[in-house]
């Protein structure tokens, strides 16, 4: 028998006082589920919110290939159905028994009659309610998929900035224009002995100048290129985490699109079998 403490770690539960757990627990009932028993549908009616006292249960959902997806496994002293108790709205996953289970069960309309007749309960479901939705809410906004170059922006260190801009420098015409500008400068000012010719022909000073330059660019500018397999990667994880979103919504359309053809077809059928009674 589940005992009022354990029903408080339950988090709808979790701001209640003694009495009002005392309350709950004396409207559920206790039920036994065979192995394999389908407890909850998925996109069906769920009426009951559910407390494990013995065996387990697992919760899984059908992808767009109508391969099963395990979400969770349900032991002793955990719990399932709590957001269709509170909404009234269909489950969005199945529950089914792995073993015998045995499960505290509590009835959506005896619940809500509860909750009419203790305000400070209802106030306490709010509350826990409240909660949920600011963590949901903070967990949407982490979870909403990033730009890549905003998320690599924040993790740039000094030197991997400035082999970025050293890179984009080298790469530009605005320096081969610079340099070839002081190339020819360089090699007029020497061969013309317009002034006094520091580095003669064949220009060591200057090939030493241009073999420092590229002993040191070369690094640099794999530095950067390592930087741009890498936000290649990341590119590359996002689309794959947008792509395994959107499919896992398109099923979910897909499986609801099902739902409205079986529903529709047994309107048509009802329909012809009440047309059929009139005449």
């Amino acid at each position: 028998m589940i005992d009022l403490a354990a029903l408080k770690q339950i988090p709808i539960f979790s701001a209640m006082d003694d009495e009002e757990l005392a309350g709950i627990r004396s409207i559920m009932d206790e039920e036994t589920f065979i192995p394999g028993e389908i407890i909850i549908s998925e996109e069906g009616s769920c009426d009951y919110f559910y407390v494990v006292l013995q065996g387990e249960a697992k919760v899984f959902v059908h992808d767009a290939s109508g391969q099963e997806v395990l979400l969770d496994e349900i032991e002793p002293g955990e719990y399932f159905g709590d957001l269709p108790l509170l909404t009234g709205e269909p489950s969005s996953s199945h529950v089914q028994a792995k073993s015998e289970v045995v499960a505290l069960a509590l009835d959506r309309n005896e619940f809500l009659a509860f909750l009419r007749e203790h305000p400070d309960a209802a106030i306490d479901v709010l509350t826990v309610l409240g909660r949920r939705l600011n963590r949901t809410d903070k967990r949407i906004r982490e979870s909403v998929v990033r730009n890549v170059n905003d998320v690599l922006e924040e993790k740039l260190t000094t030197g991997q900035r400035i082999a970025d801009a050293f890179a984009a420098t080298m790469g530009s015409w605005r320096f081969i224009i610079v340099q070839s500008i002081l190339l020819i400068a360089w090699v007029t000012l020497n061969v013309t002995h317009f002034i006094k010719n520091w580095d003669p022909y064949p220009f060591i000073l200057l090939n030493l100048a241009l073999s420092f330059q590229a002993a040191y660019a070369a690094p640099i500018i794999m530095m950067s290129q390592n930087r741009q397999s890498d936000k290649d990667r990341l590119t590359a994880e996002i689309d794959h985490d947008v792509n395994t979103r959107a499919e896992s919504e398109i099923g979910l359309i897909l499986r609801k699109l099902d739902g409205i053809d079986s529903h529709l077809e047994r309107m048509s059928k009802d329909t012809v079998s009440t047309n059929g009674v009139g005449k």
